[in-house]
């Protein structure tokens, strides 16, 4: 990997405003990816209220579930993730305060739950190994107390066995929403931390730029909704373009690099 392309991976925190640019990116996502999950949650209330039996169709289950798990999963990479060429809260706060540009540091339960968030996204980001062995130990917790010294459990080699889920008790519904409405509090307070750290930030600026409304108060931060339209010319795509270009080690800088990677309407102009 050439210089040129290795420097475009990481981004560059020498002051205040670049710090707050950073945060900024993290709490904007968050605030949206939790407003829908709280959505889908109530999704899901509604299913369970209107379920006129004890078994809930696998489809009308699993729609509301993935929905509730994707929003999770963009709320996790966000918050809580590790990766050396990735900004979380949890590292960059890390980083600002290691710093200085952040003085206080997280209460203890504060942190605990960010690694909790962290673990949890490690487990739900990959196909552990402890999935199997997890499997093997429920199963021989199974085999009734009288059997146990008669009974080994062997892997099942063939047929392979592709369990198809038809249908799901209210049971696990209403288990699923207890856990996700304790998750939409631990996500609030993980989100009021990213706010209150920016307006710290945004203390340190001597020269607070932003567009000022009747009596809004400039020495607060701000959050205002934009209703957009999203479209395949917008800013968005060519930042999501650029960066898989700059992660492949494919982009330079260059304006031919650029126009190479991102996406334009046949009849728009590259220049």
């Amino acid at each position: 990997m050439s210089k040129d392309n290795k420097r475009y991976k990481q981004y560059s925190i020498n002051d205040v405003e670049h710090a707050c640019s950073a945060l900024n990116s993290l709490i904007a996502p968050v605030e949206v990816n939790l407003e829908k999950y709280k959505e889908y949650y109530q999704e899901a209330i509604e299913l369970l209220v209107n379920s006129k039996e004890d078994i809930i169709p696998a489809k009308e289950y699993e729609d509301v579930y993935d929905k509730i798990l994707h929003r999770q999963h963009e709320l996790l990479k966000f918050i809580a993730d590790h990766q050396n060429s990735s900004f979380s809260y949890m590292n960059l706060r890390s980083l600002l305060f290691k710093s200085g540009y952040l003085k206080n540091e997280l209460d203890e339960d504060k942190k605990a739950l960010l690694n909790e968030f962290l673990n949890i996204r490690n487990w739900t980001f990959h196909n552990p190994q402890s999935i199997l062995v997890a499997g093997d130990e429920a199963a021989t917790r199974r085999i009734p107390e009288e059997l146990k010294e008669f009974v080994k459990i062997v892997p099942q080699i063939n047929p392979v066995i592709i369990k198809e889920i038809v249908g799901y008790t209210v049971e696990k519904l209403a288990s699923f929403i207890f856990h996700i409405e304790k998750r939409i509090q631990q996500f609030e307070t993980i989100l009021d931390c990213m706010k209150n750290d920016y307006q710290e930030l945004y203390d340190l600026l001597e020269i607070k730029p932003m567009i000022i409304s009747p009596g809004m108060d400039m020495f607060k931060v701000q959050y205002c909704r934009r209703k957009v339209v999203s479209d395949i010319n917008d800013l968005d795509s060519d930042i999501a373009q650029i960066s898989m270009a700059i992660q492949k080690s494919k982009y330079d800088g260059s304006d031919e690099k650029f126009y190479e990677w991102v996406i334009r309407k046949k009849n728009d102009s590259k220049t």
